[in-house]
């Protein structure tokens, strides 16, 4: 049987209504995995169920984190924010990190791991933290953008085994200060976090970029969902 693989939704707070780009799903599948997408809720049972009925879980991009959860004012460059999303995703993280399940964060994922955990975040990258680096490129969101240095030594490397990486982008918002528990295991050229992860976990890797646009072309993001499917077996 396929590892049952929950995927978090975005959520179009004006037409009150959950999306997913189908992506998402097709790099669980390709991996082995059955992707189930989640509903959100304000019942924390609900939230219980979902966990225990997944094997693994990936975290999806979409809309900026509140600050508030990391002990920030919101400044004014901060976007829009989805508290239904931030409040059922901070308590399955936080509960998850008891119960050693896989996961996956992408883009938005990575940076609610990281506020969950006890990390910062820049609310925006542009005017807090400012280069060359190009870090939200237009279409086709498929082709890589810039360049990422992986880390020697952290689970990243051992799944892509190079040191260097060419990924795409498409963010304002970005790790600050890693959470206590976060190995960083990418950054980009300027600096920026890439990656983080948690090596006294399975698996628990977090993702600025977007793998799920990059799987069918790449064979690189075929193993990051490789491998994360692949301990949702175990």
């Amino acid at each position: 049987m396929r590892p049952r693989i929950g995927v978090l939704p975005l959520y179009d707070s004006k037409k009150q209504t959950l999306w997913i780009n189908p992506l998402y799903f097709g790099g669980v599948e390709q991996a082995g995995g059955l992707p189930l997408l989640l509903p959100l809720s304000e019942d924390p049972e609900l939230w219980d169920e979902y966990l225990e009925s997944c094997d693994g879980f990936v975290f999806t991009g979409g809309q900026d984190i509140a600050p508030g959860i990391y002990g920030e004012e919101t400044l004014p460059e901060c976007g829009y924010q989805a508290p239904l999303r931030d409040n059922q995703e901070q308590y399955m993280l936080e509960q998850l990190m008891g119960m050693d399940k896989p996961v996956l964060g992408i883009c938005r994922g990575i940076q609610m791991m990281n506020a969950s955990y006890g990390g910062t975040l820049y609310q925006d990258i542009f005017s807090q933290a400012p280069s060359h680096v190009v870090h939200r490129q237009d279409k086709p969101y498929e082709l890589p953008h810039h360049q990422v240095k992986i880390r020697k030594g952290t689970m990243l490397y051992d799944i892509l085994g190079c040191e260097t990486l060419s990924v795409n982008s498409m963010h304002h918002q970005a790790v600050k200060t890693p959470a206590p528990c976060a190995v960083v295991s990418a950054r980009a050229e300027d600096g920026i976090i890439e990656a983080i992860e948690f090596p006294e976990k399975r698996f628990m890797l977090g993702l600025q970029w977007h793998p799920e646009h990059m799987w069918q072309d790449y064979a690189s993001a075929r193993r990051i969902w490789s491998a994360f499917v692949s301990a949702a077996i175990e």
